[in-house]
């Protein structure tokens, strides 16, 4: 049987190099992008977050004038019965 051809101990080496240089590279590029694109993310996520509950507040502060709005009615509605009913116990 005949082996392939074995290539020079020049060509592993450059290969290696470029091996390594490519891990450093990409170790490189690992460390600068993901946590950028994680911290992004979680800014992102929170700032979403910030702004729902924002809404809710504003969804609160609605509820609670619109209570406020039917109170206010329902004390008028309570005089304009008063008023009736004097008018009516006066007859």
């Amino acid at each position: 049987m005949r082996r392939a051809p074995q290539a020079s101990l020049m060509t592993r080496e450059k290969d290696n190099g470029m091996y390594i240089a490519a891990m450093i590279i990409g170790g490189i590029v690992t460390v600068i992008i993901v946590p950028t694109i994680l911290s992004y993310r979680f800014k992102n996520i929170k700032d979403k977050r910030e702004k729902e509950i924002e809404k809710l507040k504003h969804q609160k502060e609605m509820m609670a004038l619109e209570i406020e709005k039917e109170k206010i009615s329902l004390k008028l509605l309570e005089e304009e019965n008063r008023k009736y009913d004097n008018l009516l116990s006066e007859k």
